[in-house]
């Protein structure tokens, strides 16, 4: 059974689906023999046995938030295990490495832990990712590189992974599009300077230079979400308004000329009309991505 992180106040209903709320271990500072852990069990384990997880999406670690972690397990305990899973004599941490620094950092020698099974190192790292990915507090930049790993390193559709972590196949897109920006804009993600509702706006510009401009511009102003999609959406309508309109033929009407400059007006982007014999034609909608598709359907389902 895959488990998330869950409340620091509570076991979380996946543990309490395990064990009662009497069978939970507090860590203390103390000197026990280590008694084997099965699989899908909790159980008191040393810190000196649990391993690196290779796979920790989380680069940095705030020091000031670790060290009041490390003061409240010394008052409280560890309130909810670490996840692992068995490696060899020892074991591989799967997710909890902030209370497990903690732990280490408060001077204590155990640690409750849920022993997952994990067969192989493929099994490990679809694990450990799959597991971190389900946390709140990862910056989207990386919850969207580890989203990659799951693709590249573990031959995972994104149909699959948004099946495993419990997401819609569209959030997983556009987590994974966020890696398409200038590293400058995703450093800001990591950052939290900017969210990942206004690194949403700056993907669905066409080039990296104006993804730049309009991110400089979101930092100087403070921009909203709102207002920095309002920003993009006027780009749009500034460059189909300063394209020259196609000049009109002898066979082409002058009606669908002025059709064609207010439907580009309307719709911010580049629309073509296409005459054929007989009154028959095509209209060409062009978009730059699924979110600038998606905008203009709204568009198209309020007209």
């Amino acid at each position: 059974m895959l488990m998330g992180d869950m409340p620091k106040n509570a076991l979380g209903r996946g543990l309490r689906a395990l064990i009662p709320d009497e069978g939970f271990v507090s860590v203390t500072q103390q000197d026990e023999e280590l008694e084997l852990v099965q699989d899908g069990t909790i159980g008191s384990l040393p810190v000196d046995k649990i391993g690196a997880n290779p796979f920790q999406p989380r680069k940095e670690f705030d020091a000031t938030a670790l060290e009041e972690l490390k003061n409240s397990i010394i008052e409280n305990g560890v309130i909810q295990p670490v996840t692992v899973c068995k490696d060899g004599d020892g074991y591989q941490l799967i997710s909890g490495e902030r209370r497990l620094r903690a732990v280490i950092l408060a001077g204590f020698k155990f640690i409750p832990a849920y022993v997952i099974e994990a067969h192989d190192d493929s099994s490990k790292l679809e694990l450990a990712l799959v597991e971190n990915i389900q946390r709140e507090d990862l910056n989207a930049i990386e919850v969207a590189l580890a989203l990659k790993s799951l693709i590249t390193k573990c031959n995972l559709s994104q149909e699959e992974i948004a099946q495993k972590v419990g997401k819609n196949r569209s959030t997983v897109s556009n987590f994974l599009r966020l890696l398409k920006l200038p590293l400058q804009i995703q450093d800001s993600i990591r950052n939290r300077e900017i969210s990942s509702g206004h690194a949403r706006a700056l993907i669905n510009l066409p080039g990296e230079q104006q993804q730049l401009k309009v991110w400089k511009q979101i930092l100087a102003n403070q921009l909203s979400v709102r207002q920095t999609e309002a920003l993009v959406n006027r780009m749009f309508k500034d460059q189909a308004s300063s394209k020259p309109l196609q000049p009109a033929s002898s066979e082409r009407s002058s009606y669908l000329t002025e059709l064609e400059a207010h439907l580009r007006n309307n719709l911010a982007t580049k629309v073509r009309i296409v005459e054929k014999k007989e009154g028959k034609g095509e209209i060409h909608i062009q978009y730059f991505s699924p979110d600038d598709l998606d905008r203009l359907l709204e568009i198209m389902r309020h007209d």
